[in-house]
């Protein structure tokens, strides 16, 4: 069966893409921001101490606060990269579902006519 609906199709694909590469930088951002915590929060903290900054950290300072913005990016950014690849697959579902029925019709025609009185009979 010849495809159609080339832009629906191209749409769809992007869409999965664009879930793909959110959900690859999403991992990546996690990851920096655990190192970031991890490697510089004792840097951070005497260059604020330096500048004259308090000396007692907040709770978004070294590890546990590094875990806590992680833990939020991953939800937000998860969240964001499966609602693109969700956005791709419902084009593509229903994209099938036109196909499927075209078929069906086609099929359909195909048939010969069947009297009423004999719908029913076995």
């Amino acid at each position: 069966m010849e495809t159609k609906f080339t832009a629906l199709n191209t749409i769809a694909s992007i869409f999965k893409i664009i879930g793909m590469i959110t959900a690859i930088l999403t991992l990546l951002v996690v990851i920096g921001i655990c190192a970031t915590s991890i490697l510089g929060g004792a840097a951070l903290d005497s260059f604020s101490r330096d500048f004259g900054g308090s000396g007692t950290p907040g709770i978004f300072s070294g590890i546990i606060g590094g875990l806590l913005i992680s833990f939020f990016v991953i939800i937000n950014g998860g969240g964001l990269a499966l609602s693109f690849f969700a956005m791709g697959e419902v084009i593509f579902v229903l994209l099938s579902l036109e196909e499927n029925t075209r078929a069906t019709v086609d099929l359909l025609r195909g048939q010969p006519d069947v009297e009423p009185e004999n719908i029913f009979k076995i």
